[in-house]
């Protein structure tokens, strides 16, 4: 199986054209959807499949954001903020098969949202409205702050190991809005806490993972309205290691948005934490106990 990049300097050059949020989102789960595609196709072969014809990868100077000579500097104009985890597996613009300048990235362990990214931020808007369409949060499932934040609210003892660093407690501790959260969703749907303590505990990441995204959005939609008045679109969802998938839900249907903007108030996020709940609830035991499988044990 052959990947091919192919650049052709006598084709038309024309400029990348994002005129809304509605468009900013769309190439972004366009983007994910090709990603996804290649990387199927790239496993299918390893496992021995049939040798597929060579995928041809369009290649344009002006549309991957690079100069056009030597020398030159294009001018920075991202299409998106994309607030996301600084986890080495989730590269941000490979996930969204985007290229050189269409993302502004900001990266923090567990995707929270501290000053140093909200100063980014305003930077952004400030310098870059002219292009910026959309900003989004993007958690994963398996998050190692994520665990160690879920870690620290079931087993209190364990938190003497962060306490001892700001840095590390700061972080953590905002997660732990999410955490309670999730914990409260998951003991409305199911009543008290289960027998089986590691289950539960996986269960609590995953469901942890989608409403720490959620309270970031939250966050940054208040930011914007309280420091700008207005500002892009703001949305949110969660990388997803089993599917390769962008989703807002563990549930892959139809009408289910792949990111979804977010939440406004304290309600709306209980309501999505307990949604998240029983979208997990209502998979096979097999896909659960894959959805919520740890990558990091205790």
């Amino acid at each position: 199986m052959d990947v091919i990049y192919r650049y052709d300097p006598f084709a038309p050059m024309t400029a990348r054209q994002i005129p809304d949020a509605k468009t900013a989102l769309e190439t972004l789960v366009q983007g994910n959807d090709r990603f996804k595609q290649l990387v199927h196709l790239m496993q299918e072969r390893t496992l021995g499949g049939d040798n597929a014809e060579p995928i041809v990868v369009p290649m344009s100077l002006m549309t991957s954001g690079l100069p056009l000579f030597p020398g030159a500097m294009p001018s920075q104009s991202p299409f998106a903020v994309v607030l996301g985890c600084s986890d080495a597996r989730v590269p941000i613009e490979a996930v969204f098969d985007q290229s050189f300048n269409d993302l502004f990235v900001l990266r923090i362990a567990g995707n929270v949202l501290g000053s140093e990214c909200l100063g980014s931020l305003h930077y952004a808007l400030a310098n870059l409205k002219e292009s910026l369409k959309l900003i989004v949060v993007l958690g994963h499932s398996k998050c190692g702050a994520v665990t160690a934040a879920v870690d620290t609210h079931l087993s209190p003892d364990a938190y003497v190991n962060i306490a001892s660093t700001f840095a590390l407690r700061s972080l953590v501790d905002q997660i732990q809005i999410a955490v309670r959260g999730a914990s409260h969703a998951l003991e409305k749907y199911a009543g008290a806490a289960m027998s089986d303590q590691t289950m539960y505990r996986s269960l609590l990441v995953g469901i942890t993972a989608y409403v720490n995204a959620a309270v970031s959005a939250l966050e940054l939609q208040r930011e914007l309205r309280l420091s700008r008045g207005d500002g892009p679109q703001v949305v949110f969802g969660i990388y997803d290691f089993e599917t390769l998938r962008v989703q807002s839900s563990p549930l892959l249907k139809p009408g289910i948005p792949r990111l979804r903007p977010a939440v406004r108030t304290a309600t709306e996020l209980a309501d999505y934490a307990y949604e998240i709940v029983e979208a997990l609830m209502s998979l096979d035991e097999d896909d659960r106990e894959s959805a919520c499988k740890l990558t990091i044990q205790s």
